[in-house]
């Protein structure tokens, strides 16, 4: 459809400065139509700079929040198309609400937190298409006609919070028979970017899914304080019944201390909603246009008001879940349950970094690191194929990745890494790459190719004999105990975006591959002249260096694993990691003989560990190792997030390793069954399942006190291997559609 609706807008305030701390209230919108013939099809195309919602005759059209979602507004902007054949009648409303959402409200971190990134006020376009079955067509567009007013919404803002005021309430105001009469005419505005950029959305919609939580109330004195039992992103649902001009205020946190919500670590996200009762008596409480990370909510009420029937709601964007995984060590389950709550949490349209704070940025060395564990939780190839498209988008005419897509476009240059740093650039062929594995989408490589040949364009050139600097990168990020080089990070990222590409070429036919495999030998050979000594020590000599060097093929199981023996007796077993070594951590162990040592790793309960943080209560996978310690409690740094999966990536290795599901040939035409058990029985039993395109695979494996038994049902159309170690003899036999293997 060629669109050519005008887009418009209206004033509900004074226009707010980008460093001003609250928006205007939200404009609503209306238009009526009628029609007179049999329809065939009808639909409803939404646009704003902004974030809206869309209602016809009385209700919601469709379940979605937040939309049209976040991208670089300057360069593309989504359509949202809605089928409303089915409820259509003889005389109809749409309404449109909206807020200020990424466009116009907040965004950015505690170093560039401003609004008006991309305007300074909110606009609409929409169109109302319908096909009669007649063959006429009749397209009612927005233009000045379209009726606005402001109601009850105050401010919205998706850090900031919303503030509703009831006294304001319009009513049914998307009802065919509202009076509208009262309203004004909206205003056209002369779009400030091309309307070239317009585009039909083709992701998934953020939706409330599934989880809707019971809260316990934990505290009455002086204030309400709700413990929903799950750090959560979403927003929570109320009755309020009191007098009218009474306010009550919700603040939100992750954290108890001393009784009372920790907020600390929000920063300058202010994360709170407020509600004015009018004088109805009961009303309903749920905001529109934000969200916020929590697992704790704090309810004051200045006046005379009961609050009842409280529940959170979890929203994300709405993905199928394709995997699970338990097994016998219930804290390795709920380290599993927790990087699935925070994958849910911070998969909003885009993968954010964290859902609570003043940040929520999609920031691509987060998302690649854990992308093979987000895939094998759920069906993200629409997903992460949005988030591509982002840092396509955000990528430099020098051909440097930043590390945050989208960028934010006030004042956020330098917090970017516009150097392209080591293990978040790299995203651009990490993540097709691994699409490409689980889904089999040649189309995936094709698109984002020529991107991944430009990033190392750019390497080339930054780089003296084959090596960059790497003094701007962030390094193994958060790691615990010691720090590893970052020209050592750099370059090893450097000859593994080198193979990465190498490989790229070679799926699709591209004839560049062998100059992309010179590429990684050339960075190879000066690395190791660089950095590694006769006897294979790497300079800076820590746990991620000789993790990321064999992961990325720089250096052989006989070079690295005596020194990671090493590193390992010198931290008397515990990891030092950060989060790019952990990805690779527990299969590297495990490829290397020392599926032992990994085992132990996964059930530790100390600290640094998974375990730590699970036996400290958590619910979701913490920023830092030490985001909480007994001895210290909450650590008082200005970055300190209870709710972030990167160190959650260690779940592809419960599917891969414990389970041992991994493809064999893209999209799991092929399969090769392969698990390692814990041969000290710290774990005697696991089960799970991954759904592949052709069917589920799934997988139980127990030890009855002599044997190891292993039971594994594989789609008929997957042709599978299956593998064992260790064993001096298997004996297989069949269970209906399952294949049991006994290993004596």
């Amino acid at each position: 459809m060629i669109f050519k609706a005008d887009w418009i807008t209206y004033k509900t305030g004074e226009y707010k400065s980008a460093d001003d701390k609250y928006g205007n209230p939200s404009p609503y919108f209306r238009k009526t139509f009628c029609v007179e013939k049999p329809v065939k099809k009808a639909t409803l195309s939404v646009a704003a700079l902004g974030v809206f919602k869309a209602y016809l005759n009385g209700q919601a059209v469709a379940e979605d929040y937040l939309s049209p979602g976040w991208v670089d507004y300057r360069k593309k902007l989504p359509v949202i198309e809605y089928d409303i054949t089915d409820r259509v009648g003889d005389k109809n409303a749409v309404s449109i609400v909206l807020g200020d959402g990424w466009a116009v409200g907040h965004l950015g971190s505690t170093y560039a937190f401003k609004r008006n990134g991309y305007s300074d006020r909110i606009e609409l376009m929409a169109v109302v298409d319908i096909e009669y079955t007649d063959g006429t067509r009749e397209v009612i567009n927005t233009d000045d006609s379209w009726k606005a007013t402001i109601g009850a919404i105050r401010r919205s803002d998706i850090y900031m919070g919303e503030y509703i005021d009831s006294r304001c309430d319009l009513g049914d105001f998307s009802a065919v028979d509202y009076d509208d009469s009262k309203w004004d005419n909206a205003e056209k505005r002369v779009f400030k970017f091309s309307r070239n950029i317009l585009l039909y959305k083709t992701d998934v919609p953020l939706t409330v899914v599934k989880h809707r939580l019971t809260p316990e109330l934990v505290s009455t004195d002086g204030v309400l304080v709700y413990d929903f039992k799950q750090n959560f992103a979403g927003v929570v649902s109320c009755d309020i019944k009191g007098e009218p001009d009474t306010v009550v205020t919700f603040c939100y946190g992750e954290m108890m201390v001393d009784g009372k919500v920790y907020r600390d670590n929000l920063r300058k996200a202010e994360a709170t909603d407020t509600f004015v009762l009018g004088d109805k008596g009961v009303y309903h409480f749920r905001p529109l246009f934000t969200y916020h990370g929590f697992r704790y909510m704090e309810v004051s009420v200045d006046g005379n008001a009961q609050v009842f029937d409280v529940v959170g709601e979890s929203m994300y964007s709405d993905l199928k879940a394709t995997g699970d995984f338990s097994c016998s060590d219930e804290v390795v389950n709920r380290v599993f349950k927790n990087a699935l709550w925070s994958q849910r949490d911070n998969f909003i349209n885009l993968p954010t970094d964290c859902p609570q704070r003043d940040e929520r940025l999609g920031w691509v060395g987060d998302s690649q690191i854990f992308c093979q564990s987000a895939m094998y939780n759920m069906d993200c190839r629409l997903f992460y194929k949005k988030h591509l498209a982002d840092i396509r988008d955000a990528q430099l005419g020098n051909g440097a990745v930043p590390a945050v897509a989208p960028v934010p476009p006030v004042g956020f240059n330098a917090y970017t890494g516009y150097d392209a740093p080591a293990g978040w650039s790299e995203a651009i062929a990490v993540i097709p790459m691994t699409l490409y594995k689980m889904y089999g989408d040649e189309q995936v490589i094709r698109e984002n190719l020529p991107n991944a040949k430009r990033l190392l364009d750019y390497y080339i050139a930054d780089s003296d004999g084959f090596l960059r600097d790497g003094l701007h990168g962030y390094g193994d990020w958060l790691s615990v105990g010691e720090v590893t080089d970052k020209g050592v990070v750099t370059n090893l990222y450097f000859a593994y975006m080198a193979k990465l590409t190498a490989e790229m070429c070679r799926i699709i036919g591209d004839t560049e591959a062998p100059r992309y495999d010179r590429l990684f030998e050339c960075v190879s050979s000066a690395f190791k002249e660089k950095y590694v000594d006769g006897d294979g020590k790497i300079f800076s000599d820590t746990q991620s260096s000789y993790i990321l060097a064999y992961s990325f093929g720089l250096l052989s199981a006989n070079e690295v694993k005596s020194h990671i023996v090493r590193k390992f007796q010198e931290s008397k077993g515990f990891l030092t990691t950060g989060f790019l070594g952990v990805k690779y951590l527990l299969p590297t162990l495990c490829e290397l003989g020392l599926d032992d040592l990994a085992y132990g790793l996964l059930v530790n309960r100390e600290y640094p560990g998974w375990g730590y943080s699970v036996v400290n209560g958590a619910t979701t996978i913490w920023e830092r190792w030490n985001s909480y310690t007994r001895e210290g409690g909450i650590s008082k740094e200005g970055m300190n997030s209870f709710n972030h999966y990167s160190l959650g990536s260690c779940v592809e290795w419960m599917y891969e390793y414990a389970l041992g599901i991994r493809p064999d040939a893209p999209g799991f035409k092929r399969a090769v069954m392969k698990p390692y058990f814990d041969r000290r029985l710290r774990i005697t039993e696991a089960q799970g399942f991954y759904d592949t395109d052709f069917g589920r695979i799934s997988v139980r494996w127990e030890y009855d006190k002599k044997h190891w038994r292993y039971e594994v049902e594989i789609p008929k159309e997957i042709e599978a291997e299956v593998e064992f170690l260790n064993a001096e003899t298997v004996e297989e036999y069949h269970e209906g559609t399952k294949h049991i293997y006994v290993l004596k």
